[in-house]
């Protein structure tokens, strides 16, 4: 790793023995003239051999692929800036280690693109999913993004529609204005979705309708996880919490806090009548009674036997 790549790729992995060589591969497929470098950061992984397949790949490929030292359980966001303060490159992207990056033109393609214009410090893609349950795999596209550019923010604000794999991002963007103790010391769960939301104040983000990246959604997730609203709430009213942060930070005259609370609401009102929680979703529509004709149609839907109706008209559609 003599020199200075002009990407680095940062691979983070938890308990992944069975995917994770999958990811480095398709890494290491990718097609670019550009040099690249890879950072993993395997998080002390305690019941499988997820480390020893990362070790095996370094000493494979020792030019290319850095292993950060074996350290006790650091969570998320601190193996994730841990391995940003490893890299060298001017442009960084990420790569859970259950996904992969399918498509072998996507470091070339968003690379480029960033090289040709300053004025944009983040590149992101379309994806593909994958649902795994009982070791089957099912892939599905995701649904198209429709975005505005120029209301970036706005869009961000009402939902992160940006999935994590498919971003590059220069590297002097992150390192000016991302903090990642700030965003410890507030509680957040995640580091994608307020790492968006800052840097969009900072720069343009560009968004290439191509796919790049397979995400997995495993049983028991948050987005493959019928039997546990719980977990669902928790998150969601996390990334509520996050989106008032930065409204408040960075307030727009396009949208309030009473509408985000509103969507808010909406939503997870919406997922519990398609996953049949039909008290919880009652429980939401409640907040949504005096704020419109749909918000005042869903909650008679929540308070009638027509909720059944719809949770079957929803998992049909």
């Amino acid at each position: 790793m003599s020199t200075k790549p002009l990407i680095s790729v940062v691979i983070l992995c938890y308990n992944q023995e069975a995917t994770i060589a999958r990811t480095i591969e398709s890494v290491l497929q990718q097609e670019t003239n550009y040099s690249f470098e890879i950072i993993i950061g395997e998080d002390a992984s305690p019941n499988d051999n997820t480390r020893l397949i990362c070790k095996q790949y370094a000493e494979k490929y020792p030019d290319i692929i850095h292993l950060m030292d074996k350290q006790p359980n650091k969570g998320l966001l601190k193996n994730y800036i841990d391995c940003i303060q490893k890299s060298r490159g001017r442009y960084l992207g990420v790569c859970a280690g259950d996904d992969w990056w399918h498509n072998p033109h996507k470091l070339e393609m968003q690379v480029q693109f960033l090289e040709k214009d300053n004025s944009f410090g983040l590149v992101f893609t379309d994806y593909r999913i994958v649902n795994v349950n009982n070791n089957v795999e099912v892939f599905t596209s995701s649904k198209p993004i429709i975005v505005d550019e120029k209301k970036m923010y706005l869009n961000l604000l009402k939902g992160n529609f940006i999935s994590a794999g498919t971003v590059i991002f220069r590297k002097e963007i992150f390192s000016k204005y991302i903090n990642f103790d700030k965003f410890i010391s507030l509680g957040f769960v995640m580091e994608d979705y307020p790492m968006w939301l800052e840097m969009i104040q900072h720069t343009k983000f560009k968004y290439i309708p191509v796919e790049t990246i397979t995400y997995t959604v495993a049983e028991g997730s948050l987005s493959n996880n019928k039997s546990n609203y719980e977990k669902t709430e928790k998150f969601e009213n996390a990334v509520f919490d996050i989106k008032k942060h930065f409204l408040s930070k960075y307030s727009t005259n396009d949208i309030t806090v009473k509408k985000l609370q509103e969507l808010h609401h909406n939503f997870l009102a919406t997922n519990f009548i398609k996953e049949g929680h039909f008290e919880r979703a009652k429980y939401h529509s409640n907040f949504l009674v005096r704020t419109g004709l749909k918000g005042f149609v869903k909650f008679l839907i929540c308070n009638t036997p027509f909720v059944k109706l719809y949770s079957n008209y929803l998992n049909k559609s």
